[in-house]
C-alpha cells in the first residue's frame, strides 16, 4: 500500500511541471492553412504571384477562406524565400482586439504587448506571430517562421503590404 505523503508528493510534482509548462506559453505554429513552414509555394495548390522581388515572393490562392474564426479578411498572402514559406499576412478591417481575441482562442495570450503590437512566441520558438493594430477598425496578424532574418522579414513586410501587381497564375513546379 502507497502512503498518503508518497501519493500527495508525485501529485505535487504533477501540478508543478502543469504549471510550468502552462506559464512557458509555449506556442507553437507550424505553418498556416495546410502549409507548414519550409514547404514550397506549390503547397499552395492554385495560387497567383501578388509580388515578387528577387529571392521573395508572395502569393494569393485562387481559393482562400477568407475568414479567420469569426473576423473577416481582406487579403491572406503566403511569402516564400528561397521557395520555402517564411511568412503570412492576413489583413483585416475589423476591430484589433477582435482579431486578437479570435488568435489568443487557440494560442492564448500575447507573450508581449507594446503600444499597437501585440506578439505571440519568441526567436527561440518554431515560430512567431504579431498583430498590428492599422487604426480603430483594422489590423494585420503576421505569422513567421523561425529563424527570419530581420532583413527579410522587412522586406516580406514591404512585399505583402503593397498593392497585389496583375494576377499571373503561378507556376506548381
Amino acid at each position: 500500500m502507497k502512503s498518503i505523503p508518497a501519493a500527495l508528493s508525485r501529485c505535487s510534482l504533477a501540478l508543478s511541471l502543469g504549471l510550468v509548462a502552462f506559464g512557458a506559453n509555449a506556442f507553437e505554429l507550424r505553418g498556416f492553412r495546410g502549409v507548414a513552414w519550409g514547404q514550397g509555394a506549390e503547397a499552395l495548390g492554385e495560387a497567383v504571384v501578388a509580388h515578387a522581388d528577387g529571392d521573395l515572393a508572395c502569393y494569393q490562392r485562387e481559393s482562400e477562406s477568407m475568414l479567420f474564426g469569426d473576423s473577416a479578411l481582406n487579403d491572406v498572402r503566403y511569402c516564400f524565400q528561397h521557395n520555402r514559406l517564411v511568412m503570412v499576412a492576413l489583413d483585416a478591417a475589423v476591430d484589433p482586439k477582435a482579431l486578437a481575441l479570435q488568435f489568443q482562442r487557440t494560442y492564448g495570450r500575447p507573450d508581449a504587448r507594446k503600444g499597437q503590437v501585440a506578439s505571440w512566441g519568441r526567436r527561440s520558438t518554431g515560430a512567431r506571430a504579431e498583430l498590428v493594430a492599422q487604426g480603430a477598425s483594422a489590423a494585420r496578424l503576421t505569422l513567421y517562421a523561425n529563424p527570419i532574418e530581420p532583413a527579410v522579414a522587412q522586406r516580406l513586410h514591404k512585399l505583402a503590404s503593397s498593392d497585389p501587381a496583375p494576377r499571373v497564375v503561378a507556376s506548381a513546379d
